[in-house]
């Protein structure tokens, strides 16, 4: 039996290893065999100081500079709003598979097993947690659970996620490079896209809608993508002629657990709190929840209940600013377009 199990092994399940090594504490990460590819994501500058304290600062080296956000949010058109000047210095982009590799490198260096397997279900017993995987059960302790998505979550502690909004993200990798090291966001009457540089000349193109927009532009279907994406200014602005052969779909939800811990139990990153991308700032927050969340985990094996309830103050109020800083601009954009996409946002929770 192991001291802690940790299911997933994106950057919040990372983080908690890390962190749980860092104690000396017996960790195995379940992570699936087959992981999801990713496009290129922003990340708030802060996101090297995040490494450096986790001991992972080579992650680093699947991160490149952003220097800044150009987009047409509540404008006529474009407005840059560079990041250099931040204290803390340049944004970054992250190249999501090598940056998730080197995590997971790392968290092995230190000490932590790495199962590949799918974690199906959970079971808690008196003194342990059993987990059931593909490979066999794999008991603990106690457990963090960093699935990327509160739904398994919430199955195994006996939940229903809270969701806020649902969107979905459909992406794909261009054979073409983007000179600029910036963000680029565009909103549409559909929905909004944004655009940065990919690895080896490549770049990535995004767009988010709904349900209801998924239904009526089909933009699964490379055909009608590729339709959609060449309306947009951004395709003009940079000559992005390329066309898409293949589009990847990804659901991100604004949704999180109404519990985020329990006896044994911790759930960390988009586990606890999944938010959109218009906050650039999903894979920081998920490795700073990991080493929170393994904290709160040690603490309260301890009986000392103050991490715990810190941890759900820090998350709570992650939240509250997500809500604070998104509403403005999607009003702007429901100025804007009044009807469709924008208009269906507005009775979302503020």
């Amino acid at each position: 039996m192991v001291d802690v199990a940790v299911v997933g092994g994106g950057p919040a399940g990372c983080a908690a290893a890390l962190t749980l090594r860092t104690c000396g504490v017996v960790t195995t990460i379940i992570a699936s065999p087959r992981p999801r590819e990713k496009p290129t994501e922003t990340a708030v500058p802060r996101l090297k100081h995040l490494l450096q304290s986790l001991g992972a600062g080579e992650a680093l080296v699947a991160c490149e500079p952003c220097y800044g956000i150009e987009s047409s949010w509540g404008a006529p058109g474009p407005v840059l709003r560079p990041t250099i000047l931040d204290p803390s210095g340049h944004a970054w982009f992250i190249h999501r598979d090598r940056f998730d590799a080197s995590l997971v490198r790392l968290a092995g260096a230190a000490g932590a097993v790495r199962l590949e397997a799918e974690a199906t279900s959970v079971s808690f017993a008196d003194d342990r947690v059993i987990v059931s995987t593909t490979a066999g059960p794999v008991e603990a302790k106690s457990l963090v659970i960093a699935t990327g998505s509160p739904a398994w979550a919430a199955r195994a502690t006996g939940q229903k996620p809270v969701t806020m909004d649902s969107l979905l993200c459909y992406w794909a990798r261009l054979a073409v490079p983007i000179e600029s090291r910036l963000l680029h966001v565009e909103s549409t009457e559909s929905g909004w896209w944004y655009v940065c540089t990919g690895e080896a000349a490549t770049m990535h193109a995004c767009f988010l809608t709904d349900a209801k927009g998924s239904r009526q532009f089909a933009p699964s279907k490379p055909e009608q993508w590729n339709a959609l994406f060449q309306q947009t200014r951004l395709s003009h602005q940079h000559v992005l002629g390329d066309r898409a052969g293949q589009i990847h779909c990804l659901p991100v939800s604004v949704a999180g657990l109404a519990c985020r811990h329990g006896p044994r139990w911790v759930a960390a990153g988009d586990a606890a709190l999944k938010l959109d991308p218009i906050g650039s700032s999903g894979t920081a927050t998920a490795l700073e929840s990991g080493a929170l969340a393994a904290r709160a985990l040690l603490a309260g094996e301890q009986g000392n209940t103050a991490a715990a309830e810190s941890y759900d103050r820090w998350e709570n109020g992650l939240l509250a600013e997500f809500l604070k800083r998104r509403t403005p601009l999607y009003a702007a954009e429901t100025q804007k377009y009044p009807v469709g996409f924008w208009a269906r946002r507005a009775h979302f929770p503020k």
